[in-house]
Formats: C-alpha cells, structure tokens, sequence
C-alpha cells in the first residue's frame, strides 16, 4: 500500500556482513495489480493500479488513459489479475501490459502506452494466449511466449516479424 525507497548505507566493514539500508517512504494509498506489471522505461518505472496506470519518476504521478481505461479495467479477469505481465518495446515507444479478459485464465489482449505519442491502444493477442514477453537488450525485437504446451514444449515467438506464423 505504499512506496518504499531502500537506500545502501553502509556495508560489510568493521568484521559486520550485513548490509544497512534505510527507508524512505515516497508514496501511500497505492497498489500494484501483478508484480510482474512493473516497468522501467528510460529511468522512470510503471505500474497498473487497481484503477488506473501509475509512473514514478521522483514523485508518483497518474497517467492519464482517455482511450481505454474503462475497456481494460472493465474486461479485465480480476481472479486472474498476478498473471498480468509487462514488457517495453523501445522501437516504437510502447509499454504493453498483457492481461486475462473476460473468463480467459491466460493473457489474451493488450493495453499498450505509447510514451513517445503519449496516447494509449489495445490489441487482442493469439487466441491461445500468452504467458510472458521481453525485450531483450541485444536483440532488436522482443519475445512472447505460448500459453499452452504442445510435444516439443512452450513456443518462444519473435515479435513484430512480418505477419505470418512460422512454427
């Protein structure tokens, strides 16, 4: 219900090992709707609230969803809400939060910030659903994962390639 600020202030010296940290307490009456929802971009993090996209950059600041705010809290499998997961694509200037909707026990749509045009759009993922994504830092693109395991395992997919599925 708040944000805490640890700070390392002293370390392993004079025979001690444990580390001292102190706390700062930034922000209270707050929430975060999955632990894996928290995103860093460009050194300022985001988060869904239980009602509405929170950022911190120094201070907590809402952010402001005009377009689809109702649609995604409104659809959102709230039962199901810990499997929400968040991911950056820094090409476009996206942050895209995964989630359940409706009775689905997987992700199956998106809600997507774009930082650079400060405006918000959503998209449905692959029926099947989705279980995690990334960018990763020496790749160009960023990766999603299957919800559902076939033979040979999960599929791992590249994003934003062309249109075609290739299995």
């Amino acid at each position: 219900d708040a944000l805490v600020r640890a700070t390392f202030v002293a370390g392993a010296t004079g025979g001690t090992a444990d580390p001292v940290f102190a706390f700062d307490e930034l922000a209270t009456e707050l929430s975060v709707m999955s632990s894996r929802s928290i995103i860093e971009y460009d050194g300022v993090f985001y988060w869904w609230n239980v009602d509405r996209c929170l950022m911190f950059n120094g201070v907590v600041r809402e952010v402001p969803n005009q377009m689809n705010v109702n649609y995604f809290l409104d659809g959102l499998n709230f039962a199901q809400r810990q499997k929400i997961f968040a991911y950056k694509v820094p090409r476009f200037g996206e942050i895209w939060w995964c989630y359940p909707r409706g009775n689905a026990t997987d992700c199956t749509h998106a809600i997507i910030l774009n930082v650079r045009e400060n405006t918000w759009y959503d998209t449905a993922l692959p029926p099947q659903g989705r279980t995690s994504g990334i960018f990763a830092q020496v790749y160009p693109k960023q990766f999603m994962t299957d919800a559902f395991e076939t033979d040979t395992g999960f599929s791992l997919w590249q994003q934003e390639t062309g249109v075609d599925e290739v299995n």
